[in-house]
């Protein structure tokens, strides 16, 4: 029987249908009283939300935790039953296609025209996601390759970015026709947020084995992250009076993406077995949960 693997598919994936879907169902089912359309849109989001994140973490060539955590995150799963929850999907799914190093062999162009057109869908309904098309541009060509870096790298992320200079009205067309808006969020117990700052602080520096991408390519990604936040306050500063909806989480976690391929280590040999400090954002997950059952219970 193989082991558990820190970055088996199997293991993830199954933790993430365990612990994702009942908060996101239940905070779909218990949204703002309204017609009977507006709840089936909210669980269709849901089901779209996890389809893509499964898809994600069983693609990732590494760095199923970081995927896991950003998709279970109490602002994911409360952006799940709205477009917002679709969008940090396809950013982490974008992510998870881009993580073989190097990204060779058969499956090649699929991943890169998969990525390239979640990437596309996410700046379609997200114009301030353009900066999750640097993901295409990594990793950097050796020296004297430009010329075909150019046709195999640069013109997909090109295209990525194609959507975000559309008519304004096809940009709100998709987040809207897509069902309404998320439930609204659950106002958190605050010991929950610890538990996941202690996982998503711990975990990174626990598990410090395998080699990181190089420097240039980690600063490209992370100046990447902090574009799309600017871009995020500078929509929010521009907006006209009454039609601000203030900085929501959900608006930044897509951004999180661009870190996954920045700080994922590689696998040294073959899979070794699950070592505990991986299991705090799954523990973290499980937490959401018993949180919505203590937030439904005092409401």
């Amino acid at each position: 029987m193989n082991r558990l693997s820190a970055d088996g598919a199997r293991f993830w994936g199954l933790a993430f249908l365990g612990l994702g879907p009942p908060v996101c169902v239940a905070l779909a089912l218990t949204g703002p009283p309204g017609p009977a359309l507006d709840t089936v849109g909210r669980l269709a989001h849901v089901a779209l939300f996890l389809g893509l994140g499964l898809s994600a973490l069983v693609l990732a060539a590494r760095g199923r935790v970081a995927l896991f955590a950003l998709l279970c995150l109490p602002g994911s799963l409360a952006a799940a039953t709205g477009p917002e929850g679709v969008v940090i999907a396809l950013a982490a799914l974008a992510a998870a296609l881009l993580t073989p190093r190097p990204l060779t062999g058969r499956g090649r162009p699929a991943r890169l025209a998969a990525a390239t057109l979640a990437i596309a869908l996410a700046v379609l309904a997200r114009p301030a996601c353009a900066p999750l098309a640097g993901m295409l541009l990594v990793p950097f060509p050796p020296t004297g390759r430009f010329g075909r870096f150019g046709r195999d790298r640069l013109a997909p992320a090109v295209l990525a970015l194609l959507p975000a200079l559309l008519p304004t009205f096809f940009r709100t067309s998709l987040a809207a026709g897509a069902g309404g808006e998320a439930a609204p969020s659950p106002s958190w117990p605050p010991v929950l947020y610890g538990v996941w700052a202690l996982a998503l602080l711990v975990t990174p520096l626990a598990l410090r084995r395998g080699p990181l991408a190089p420097l240039a390519e980690r600063l490209w990604l992370v100046g990447g992250a902090v574009l799309g936040l600017w871009l995020v306050v500078l929509a929010q500063a521009l907006a006209p009076a009454g039609h601000a909806d203030g900085l929501q989480v959900g608006d930044l976690l897509p951004l999180g993406a661009l870190l996954v391929p920045a700080f994922a280590r590689g696998r040294i040999g073959t899979a070794a077995s699950l070592r505990w400090p991986a299991l705090l954002p799954v523990l973290a997950a499980a937490a959401n949960i018993a949180a919505l059952a203590v937030v439904f219970r005092l409401a």
